[in-house]
């Protein structure tokens, strides 16, 4: 009798396969096959572990889980959303002697297909790596860097799965879905290397970066503090003192002038792109810095 695998899922009970999931070891009972999944919904997971089968019974065993919640990170897995799991394409069950090779290649295939899940979570880590090039958000290099080293770790224990399951399969079409995952996910842990590689320069290009910005920042601090001093002594503020309105812009545009041009000089030299943002944030500094001067004037004997 030909049973079909309704929707793709394993744990139709009209197939009579009993279905049983844990976490850690397990004994491998008839074809062991590399078990990859990306979970859905609010909280994405990434399962890594072996599926096992006799052709009644399918034993999951999940090795590691990795959990999408503020970055991917490692984490314990209860066994939940077993028939969400269990998805894959349809397959005809025959209730003969090829009903163990059937199911074992359906799970491998799901698992083969799971890769390109993972793809894609490599895609979104390389477009989160180019936002922070282009400086179009700002999310923490040292996040990017560890989710980054997260997924490798994760990407290198589905294919040890995938390695481990090849030298016990002997059925071809196993065979070929567990080596096509094997090579896949082989392809993308080279890529995430590379890619964890160049964050890595970047990380201490912007270090540079970061102190020659902080060195140009103590640069303007002094500049705003040294030339209105400066400007002050070739003067002589006794003769502006105390201050009238008329003697105030007198006293006080030439010391703006020179602050906000030293600003201006400073801010088109300054490492990375300069923004409206920090053309303001030297406005505010200046007027500031002008009105303490124009507060003291009034104030002064």
């Amino acid at each position: 009798m030909d049973l079909r695998v309704l929707a793709g899922d394993l744990t139709n009970p009209d197939l009579g396969v009993q279905v049983a999931v844990s976490v850690g070891r397990g004994d491998v009972v008839g074809y062991a096959v590399p078990f990859v999944r990306v979970t859905k919904g609010e909280v994405r997971r990434l399962l890594v572990g072996q599926a096992h089968t006799d052709g009644k019974r399918l034993d999951v065993v999940v090795r590691a889980a990795w959990r999408e919640d503020g970055g991917w990170h490692r984490e314990p897995w209860q066994g939940d959303d077993v028939a969400e799991l269990l998805q894959h394409p349809a397959h005809e069950v025959p209730d003969d002697d090829t009903r163990l090779s059937v199911i074992a290649k359906a799970v491998a295939e799901s698992s083969r297909n799971a890769v390109a899940e993972l793809r894609g979570l490599r895609y979104e880590m390389e477009r989160q790596v180019a936002d922070l090039l282009a400086q179009r958000r700002n999310t923490a290099l040292r996040l990017v860097m560890a989710q980054l080293i997260e997924l490798s770790i994760a990407f290198s224990r589905a294919r040890d799965q995938a390695r481990d399951t090849l030298r016990e399969v002997r059925d071809p079409g196993v065979t070929r879905h567990c080596r096509a995952v094997d090579v896949e996910l082989g392809e993308e842990i080279s890529l995430l290397q590379s890619l964890l590689s160049s964050v890595s320069t970047f990380a201490v290009a912007q270090e540079g970066e970061a102190q020659q910005r902080f060195n140009m920042l103590a640069a303007a601090a002094a500049a705003g503090l040294g030339l209105p001093a400066l400007i002050l002594s070739l003067y002589g503020a006794d003769d502006y003192l105390p201050f009238t309105w008329d003697r105030a812009w007198r006293a006080l545009a030439p010391i703006a002038g020179t602050v906000a041009l030293a600003a201006v000089i400073i801010l088109h030299r300054m490492p990375g792109r300069t923004t409206a943002k920090h053309y303001l944030a030297a406005l505010g500094l200046i007027a500031g810095l002008t009105g303490v001067l124009l507060v003291a004037g009034f104030l002064a004997p």
